[in-house]
């Protein structure tokens, strides 16, 4: 989980924490009410109490809301013991404000047995909320690791990497220790991954998120090569040197819990958690629905391609998501089944430059398959794969794990984030646009993104679809 990721995390927490707070409220009026003597209250009287509960409950959400941030609750890092002593700090303290606001608003209807109901209500719902929002979250198979790497095997680099393991985010995952020449090496600095020149192989072979450079009072001109390296490949860096940075990425001040130093942060992919939190929600509800629109086109293509050639409906093919996770991408299968042997006979027919394979009139192609190609329904399948995270509406496409081996170093930053079902490259021509220039639109649409952006391209996909701009 990266910096921008826990700070929007915390704040969803504390909106689930007043949530429940409300929720617990309502539970207490209803348990209240049915204790003896309550049960036989007249409906209009019972109406009057209801109405008069809700003013206190409008009145105590702010008041709950300043507690439970002033105290902390929604630090997700600390042991259930610990939250639970918050949450009972925070409980009482919210008792308090609510006995301090009945003096003030004349609530004379609370009696002392509906605020200790409540009190204990609150408490069992806030604990059993959190339990099962983390539950949830951790058993996910689709909450990425976030993983670290560290520069610098000193006592700094040390001490950083220990933060990261008891302190950081429950998935961060640190992967180890690159040593820096003529330094001197911490035993606890473990693992150790090598030293700093083995850098870019790392990068190119692992999956790698961060690059954290913990090596302070070093001149940054010695880290150029490495800076430069990350920036080009879309890897987030923290440093803790200062100097002049490469790149046009964003430069902020980072503060890591458990790790007093202050530290540069260098970022080239977008950052915004709030609106990257939206797009997420626009990828959920959209591939949803689309899925349910299109189901019957889905239906179609799928009889018409069992009853056209022999094989599997459905081809799955391992790509590279974002940094370079593996995914099984989905789509309708377009040629015939023994395509990857043939593929080797037919490379001197390659009609696109750089490691991408493409031939316009592949004879390895299917009848139904040149259909579905050309109207773009073999990708429909992919809407799966949104909904399941692996990728995006809007994105740069997946490659093969094997054109990622072939990439430049600059190219592999169309890596850095999610892959999406259309993007730049579709609107502007597709295959009509050579490799390099394919590169260089993703790149532009990862510096300039927006959810505007996203809602342009996702616009234009539809008349370049019917109009079948590049597509082959």
């Amino acid at each position: 989980m990266t910096r921008h990721q826990t700070a929007l995390f915390r704040q969803i927490l504390l909106a689930i924490d007043v949530a429940l707070l409300a929720c617990a409220f309502v539970a207490a009026f209803w348990i209240r009410q049915r204790l003896p003597g309550e049960i036989d209250a007249p409906w209009l009287q019972h109406l009057e109490g209801v109405a008069a509960y809700n003013r206190v409950l409008l009145v105590m959400l702010p008041l709950w809301l300043v507690a439970f941030g002033w105290l902390r609750t929604h630090d997700f890092r600390l042991s259930p013991q610990r939250v639970a002593w918050r949450y009972v700090r925070a409980i009482g303290f919210g008792l308090a404000l609510l006995v301090v606001a009945s003096f003030t608003f004349k609530w004379s209807f609370l009696s002392r047995s509906f605020v200790a109901l409540l009190g204990l209500v609150q408490f069992v719902a806030v604990v059993a909320g959190r339990s099962v929002v983390m539950w949830a979250i951790r058993r996910s198979q689709h909450v990425d690791n976030h993983r670290v790497l560290v520069i610098g095997c000193g006592e700094p680099a040390v001490a950083f990497a220990r933060s990261l393991r008891d302190r950081g985010a429950w998935n961060n995952l640190f992967l180890g220790h690159l040593c820096v020449p003529a330094e001197e090496c911490h035993p606890d600095a473990q693992p150790r991954r090598g030293d700093l020149a083995q850098l870019e192989s790392l990068l190119d072979t692992e999956v790698v998120d961060e690059v954290v450079f913990a090596v302070p009072g070093r001149s940054l001109d010695m880290f150029q090569p490495a800076l430069q390296a990350c920036d080009l490949r879309g890897v987030d860096v923290l440093v803790t040197m200062q100097g002049v940075l490469p790149g046009s990425g964003k430069v902020e001040v980072a503060n890591v819990t458990g790790f007093d130093m202050p530290m540069l942060g260098l970022s080239r992919v977008p950052s915004s958690q709030g609106h990257l939190l939206i797009k997420r929600v626009i990828d959920i509800v959209g591939s949803a629905l689309a899925i349910l629109i299109l189901s019957p086109v889905m239906l179609l293509a799928y009889a018409a391609i069992k009853f056209d050639s022999p094989g599997p409906a459905l081809f799955k093919q391992v790509r590279a998501g974002r940094n370079g996770r593996r995914f099984v991408m989905l789509k309708f299968r377009s040629m015939c089944t023994d395509a990857e042997e043939r593929k080797q006979q037919l490379a001197h027919l390659n009609e696109m430059d750089g490691p991408v394979f493409k031939i316009t009139h592949d004879p390895r192609i299917t009848r139904v398959g040149r259909f579905i190609r050309k109207t773009s329904i073999d990708e429909l399948p992919q809407l799966f794969n949104v909904l399941l995270g692996d990728m995006s509406l809007v994105g740069p496409r997946p490659p093969l794990p094997a054109e990622v081996a072939q990439y430049e170093a600059w190219q592999r930053r169309r890596l850095s984030v999610r892959p999406g079902i259309t993007g730049m490259w579709q609107v502007s021509g597709r295959n009509a646009v050579d490799f390099r220039r394919w590169m260089e639109l993703d790149l532009e649409y990862i510096d300039q993104w927006s959810l505007w952006l996203d809602i342009k391209i996702l616009f234009r996909t539809v008349p370049a679809v019917l109009m079948r701009s590049g597509a082959s």
